[in-house]
């Protein structure tokens, strides 16, 4: 008894503190009771066997019976999330949809003139109920912080033995993926992206930017800032020689084997952290959806009560159902418009990419973000979580566009939750938001000139090279990737629905939605096969950044060697039109970048004729020695053409918003952080976003690294703040 009676004190309690107080949450009760009456209402019209009957009127006993369903659900529902939450999805879905049912059946016995003729006129009734409340609140916005059943799960599971109490705060951080410094500063300017504007405007919070070297991509720039070391990362994918295998990154194995190589212990989640929706973990305690930990046993959201708590209401499952089907609806109207108003660069936007967007604007960024909360309410020390939303959509649509704003909006509504969540946690929470990169915007290779990169360069090499691709857009599926393969590896009936469900999608317990790696595994048989077996040329795309490797050629090819094979092949890839820069090794002169106008000597200091590498600004040239210092580095690393008049590039890949080499705001990620903290070095690399952000866990909220804390703190750089002896990024 004691038990229940402290369940609902807690359930009082979260309804008091997470819903809007005073008018707001008066507004909002009568809002949902009228959606209520009017989803009712719908429902008795279209059930046969359910009807209204007697003196008091049509619209007074549907208001009576919608007063008495929010009673039900506000008084009973919550002992369903108790009694079934540990025991499976399957078993919470079925009970809360038995209580729906239920419901309309016990109706007609506490309100006068409401006829249910029987279990199946109930089952459809409620069925139709809850679908039309659930678009009426889609659509009017009523839910827009509808983390309310989640929230109670959250704080059941912060009476845990395990929940940290504690004065000293937490640090959160969250990372927008594919954000530039340009898009957030002039949304900001229009009025969007309140949440964060209203940190920004009341000075709480302070905006600056950092410069991502090559290659600007989600695994090289994640490794550093979680990791502190991003070497041996050239690309999102990349082949390596010696091994003969390719590499991609949001593949589990090939997360796994990196994983292994960037960590010395000291992540910035290693003190007993949680990781949310990332490629790498921070050397966390506890990972969920996390790439390089989804084959781990002990990590998952089988671990999560998040997971369980989201089938805890019908309206739950269904609100997010119709925000997907909406989702895809949306992108087909929202590309059909750019066709119709002529908008250039665009690209097709055909299937399978609008479920791979509605999966991560809607699905994956709700359950995110609760998991969040979850690991809030548990007091965890460091949490870091990818929300992929807006890189997912400014890929498609372009960084600028509408459709990518809403995104980033919807992404800003999040931050907003978590930061109201943490008013109730166990421990207070500080707040950092980054970006892994920027994205820049310009029509593709294959647009401009007809052919793909690799077809220009078969048919420099004599038109008779075998050339392999490795080019598929795989990028995308990442994060739906490691959902559904964690929901197959949960236990009881859920995980066995879900296995039987995706068998045909599952290999080696990952499930591969969206493009497979044919091609890559195709390219992999062939170069690790004998010398003579093997391809003449694999060639792959990192946005903007092309990566040429010659299997046959033992180590990393100098120019002299590809001229010698392929006379005139260098200068001509270097005249060609979308070539901007070319990263190769000669074995005279060390590091060099060829241009259409001249070269630079990169380790001698000099160049010869118009430089090549200036063209990019920045620290372009720190970004080739970067790059040229890597164990991976492909034999030719080729940038495309950067326009500087519209800030544009052109991918190698089918993406009109790219990132991974250099030119435009791709290089331009964000670094948002309290204002009474202070930046101590110049941010140039990823490498540079751990530092900084690990001194200052370390230093204003007395949180230790390592394991079990042992890691020693790290030192503050001897040279002054930005801004008095060097330019900022």
């Amino acid at each position: 008894m004691r038990r229940v009676i402290d369940f609902y004190r807690l359930q009082i309690q979260v309804m008091r503190d997470w819903r809007p107080s005073g008018g707001s949450r008066a507004r909002r009760i009568i809002v949902t009771l009228l959606m209520s009456v009017i989803a009712f209402a719908v429902a008795v019209a279209l059930t046969p066997g359910v009807s209204i009957h007697g003196d008091v009127g049509f619209w007074s006993t549907a208001v009576a019976a919608a007063i008495v369903l929010g009673i039900l659900n506000v008084v009973v529902r919550p002992v369903f999330i108790a009694a079934f939450a540990g025991v499976s999805v399957v078993a919470v879905f079925a009970a809360t949809i038995v209580f729906q049912i239920a419901s309309f059946l016990v109706l007609p016995v506490v309100v006068d003139g409401l006829h249910v003729n029987g279990l199946v006129a109930a089952v459809i009734a409620s069925l139709i109920y809850a679908f039309v409340l659930t678009i009426l609140t889609a659509v009017f916005s009523v839910s827009q912080d509808d983390s309310y059943w989640a929230l109670l799960v959250q704080q059941l599971a912060s009476h845990g033995p395990d929940v940290v109490k504690t004065d000293e705060p937490g640090l959160v951080i969250v990372q927008i993926d594919g954000l530039p410094h340009d898009v957030i500063s002039r949304q900001v300017r229009a009025g969007r992206a309140p949440h964060i504007s209203s940190w920004l405007r009341t000075g709480r919070y302070h905006l600056a930017m950092w410069e991502a070297l090559l290659p600007p991509t989600t695994p090289a720039s994640q490794a550093g800032i979680l990791h502190g070391n991003n070497d041996g990362i050239p690309a999102f994918r990349w082949y390596e020689k010696d091994t003969g295998r390719i590499m991609v990154t949001n593949h589990p194995d090939d997360a796994v084997v990196v994983s292994r190589r960037i960590s010395n212990g000291e992540g910035l989640l290693s003190n007993g952290g949680a990781s949310v929706g990332n490629l790498f973990s921070g050397d966390a305690a506890r990972s969920y959806m996390t790439m390089s930990t989804i084959k781990d046993k002990g990590q998952g959201l089988g671990k999560s009560q998040t997971f369980f708590s989201f089938f805890a209401s019908p309206s739950n499952y269904l609100h997010t159902l119709v925000l997907f089907i909406g989702e895809i609806g949306k992108e087909y109207w929202q590309a059909r418009r750019q066709e119709r108003a002529g908008i250039v660069p665009r690209m097709h936007r055909g299937m399978p990419y609008p479920v791979a967007r509605a999966a991560t604007n809607v699905a994956l960024r709700n359950l995110s973000t609760a998991l969040v909360i979850e690991e809030m309410y548990r007091g965890a020390p460091t949490i870091c979580v990818d929300y992929t939303d807006y890189d997912e959509i400014a890929h498609h649509s372009g960084p600028e566009r509408p459709e990518s704003l809403d995104a980033l909006d919807g992404v800003d509504r999040a931050l907003a939750t978590l930061e109201k969540a943490s008013t109730q946690a166990p421990r207070p929470y500080r707040f950092v938001v980054v970006s892994d990169h920027g994205q820049s915007l310009g029509a593709t290779f294959l647009q401009r000139y007809g052919l793909t990169l690799g077809d220009v360069i078969r048919e420099l090499m004599g038109g008779e090279a075998e050339v392999e691709a490795a080019v598929s857009r795989v990028e995308e599926w990442g994060q739906t990737n490691a959902f559904l393969s964690e929901v197959t590896q949960v236990r009881g009936v859920s995980g066995r629905l879900a296995r039987t469900a995706l068998r045909n999608r599952t290999a080696d317990g990952v499930v591969e939605m969206g493009p497979t790696r044919t091609a890559e595994r195709k390219a992999e048989a062939l170069a690790t096969a004998k010398p003579e077996d093997r391809p003449d040329l694999i060639w792959m795309a990192s946005g903007n950044l092309g990566l040429v490797f010659f299997p046959r050629m033992p180590g990393r090819a100098t120019l002299e060697q590809v001229a010698a094979a392929y006379p005139g092949m260098v200068d001509a890839l270097a005249n060609h039109p979308g070539v901007g820069a070319m990263l190769i090794r000669s074995s005279d002169h060390g590091a060099i970048v060829v241009g259409r106008d001249g070269i630079n000597f990169l380790d001698e200091g000099r160049v010869d004729g118009k430089d090549p590498v200036g063209q990019f600004g920045g620290r372009a040239r720190e970004a080739f020695l970067r790059l040229d210092g890597m164990q991976h580095c492909p034999d030719i690393s080729i940038v495309s053409l950067y326009d500087p008049e519209f800030d544009e590039i052109a991918a190698f890949e089918e993406l009109i918003g790219a990132h991974g080499g250099l030119g435009g705001p791709q290089t331009r990620p964000i670094l948002l952080f309290p204002s009474d903290w202070e930046l101590d070095e110049e941010i140039v690399g990823a490498e540079a976003v751990y530092r900084q952000i690990r001194r200052w866990a370390e230093r204003h909220l007395g949180l230790r690294f390592g394991p079990d804390g042992s890691a020693a703190p790290l030192a503050k750089p001897e040279r002054r703040p930005v801004g008095e002896d060097a330019p900022a990024a």
